[in-house]
């Protein structure tokens, strides 16, 4: 099911469950408000119906074999629909207003239930202070049946000067109206409800589509990325700031994310095939030279070894930066003498310097760092390596460990040789990436070293911060942990 019509289908129930409560609450208060007016109503009646019917004289009417008072002076009530009885104690029926003469209802008391629910509780309470206060109003509504409306009936116990109960006077009106105004309202409701939802129904159908249509055109633009093989598309992002807009800016920068990978890929490709295409060429050179020579020539194996020891180097640089992209780089993390690393480092560069530079080192005294002593040593090495190649004879590489703030010690390898262009900072820990390509591939270089030693620090939570000015040189500080991280967890990848 389409997920704009989950959402209009939602919508409109929850408009139908609050339309339902709502007609139910308008209509529950206004028949309460109806039939309260209806009681004012008969509260005014009764108040003007006592003195009328206690002050005038009877005059006995005979009706069904029996004699009733008629009360003439309360033919002013027929206007209304008001109709009025007197009632003895004993529950008959002695007195009616005019109007109840030409009605069959005035065979019988109007509430017949209500004055026998009185006399009940009169018999409960035999004093004549609680026949006191049973003397107020009681309302009820009454049904008669042959087609007549209901009634509502107001029924006042009337008592003596000493509280003796003598009759009752039960005022009534037809409930007809109220009954004909719930109808409306009840018609009014329905009829203004389902008019109400279908409305909502259809404006609900449209804001669903309308606020999905982003998600539309993402999916249409993922299928045609996915149809044309194009990475550098984007999909459009709304100019609001909502969940689609940022969906839309999170699909985007994985879509750039992707592409850069992609192009990445490419280059590496590129770059690989390009960087074994010149040693595969001296090899197969030589290869043939020898054949055609017939002999063995020392200078042609000499440079076969080198050459295929240079490939070596360059898949296992090339595998070592795969295994850190996949995560399964293998690290050894453990508490590393920083002193006696710096040592080691220091033989090492002064080999590979040959004499012709200065090497200088210099580390902090009982200085510790967590880490893999061997991939440190390596990082250390790369970046000396890349500073004797770009030093000019008789210049000085240094090589020093300190402590630095907030848990890190800094590692720093520094020289006096060319320097390195502002624009190639940016890119210099890409692979393959060469601020000199013909000088850098004439010393041998891989362009891998700096971006293995930037991969190595990233895997110890570290970074490198290289400061570097043409004709003056380079400085590289790598900022590595003392400790583990305080969070608990382990440095040691699979």
């Amino acid at each position: 099911m389409p997920i704009r019509l989950k959402l209009t289908l939602w919508y409109s129930g929850v408009l139908l469950l609050a339309l339902i409560v709502f007609g139910i609450g308008v209509y529950a208060a206004v028949s309460v408000l109806l039939v309260r007016q209806v009681d004012a109503q008969l509260l005014q009646a009764v108040e003007a119906a006592l003195p009328l019917v206690a002050g005038q004289r009877l005059e006995a009417v005979e009706r069904g074999g029996r004699l009733v008072v008629k009360f003439t002076q309360l033919d002013a009530f027929r206007a209304s629909e008001v109709y009025v009885q007197v009632i003895s104690a004993n529950g008959e029926v002695i007195g009616l207003s005019p109007n109840l003469f030409e009605s069959p209802l005035g065979d019988a008391p109007l509430d017949a239930q209500s004055i026998s629910q009185h006399q009940a509780r009169l018999r409960q309470h035999a004093s004549s202070a609680a026949a006191t206060e049973l003397s107020a109003d009681i309302f009820g509504d009454a049904r008669h049946g042959g087609g007549m409306p209901p009634l509502r009936v107001l029924t006042r116990p009337v008592f003596t000067r000493d509280n003796r109960l003598i009759g009752y006077l039960q005022v009534a009106t037809s409930l007809e109206s109220v009954a004909i105004a719930q109808q409306v309202l009840l018609l009014t409701l329905t009829v203004s409800g389902v008019l109400v939802l279908m409305f909502s129904s259809v404006v609900g159908v449209l804001l669903a589509r309308r606020a999905l249509r982003p998600v539309d055109q993402i999916t249409q633009t993922a299928m045609a990325i996915y149809r044309a093989e194009n990475l550098d598309r984007r999909v459009p992002e709304p100019r609001t700031n909502d969940e689609v807009a940022r969906l839309s800016r999170a699909f985007n920068a994985m879509l750039e994310r992707l592409s850069q990978l992609f192009h990445a890929q490419q280059r590496l490709i590129a770059d690989v095939s390009h960087e074994l295409r010149t040693p595969l060429t001296v090899i197969r050179g030589n290869v043939d030279l020898l054949r055609a020579m017939g002999c063995t020539d020392e200078e042609s194996l000499s440079a076969i070894a080198s050459e295929a020891d240079r490939m070596n180097r360059m898949v296992r640089d090339l595998l070592l930066l795969s295994q850190a992209d996949a995560g399964v780089l293998s690290m050894h993390f453990t508490n590393v003498d920083v002193p006696r690393l710096i040592a080691d480092v220091e033989r090492s560069a002064n080999m590979l310097a040959q004499g012709k530079l200065r090497i200088v080192a210099h580390a902090e005294p009982n200085l510790t760092l967590y880490g893999d002593y061997d991939r440190l040593k390596q990082v250390l090495l790369n970046l000396v390596d890349n500073a004797i190649k770009h030093t000019p004879e008789g210049g000085e590489v240094r090589i020093e460990a300190t402590a630095h703030y907030n848990g890190f010690a800094r590692l720093t390898v520094s020289d006096t040789g060319i320097g390195i262009p502002e624009k190639d900072l940016p890119h210099i820990f890409e692979r393959f990436y060469r601020v000199d390509k013909s000088r850098s591939r004439a010393s041998g270089g891989s362009g891998l070293g700096l971006s293995i030693a930037n991969t190595i620090v990233q895997a110890h939570h570290g970074h490198i911060v290289v400061n570097s000015k043409v004709g003056v040189g380079t400085t590289f500080d790598v900022y590595l942990p003392m400790q583990p991280p305080s969070n608990g967890a382990s440095l040691t990848t699979p």
